[in-house]
């Protein structure tokens, strides 16, 4: 098989994290086809708790990416219904 008979498609994730005191925020921007897709994660995170800083962006980055999902599927529900003509639940 040569490489002509591939059809390799890249896509990038952009992740920013944004922290306050006792909040992270994470959002993850997709340029998907025509439309730019934006999830979004909160993580609270209070002072007092012995776990290290970065827990709270690695949660807040999973929510993002989460929402980022979610909303590939209903994209992807979407393109599937608009050629069968039926409603569809993809997950």
């Amino acid at each position: 098989m040569s490489h002509r008979d591939h059809d390799d498609t890249t896509y990038h994730v952009k992740i920013t994290v944004h922290h306050d005191d006792d909040h992270t925020k994470a959002t993850a921007h997709l340029h998907w086809r025509h439309a730019d897709l934006v999830g979004e994660g909160d993580a609270e995170v209070d002072p007092d708790d012995r776990y290290p800083k970065r827990v709270g962006e690695e949660l807040a980055v999973a929510r993002a990416l989460t929402h980022l999902t979610r909303q590939l599927f209903v994209t992807t529900a979407g393109d599937i219904t608009s050629v069968t003509g039926e409603d569809v639940s993809v997950r």
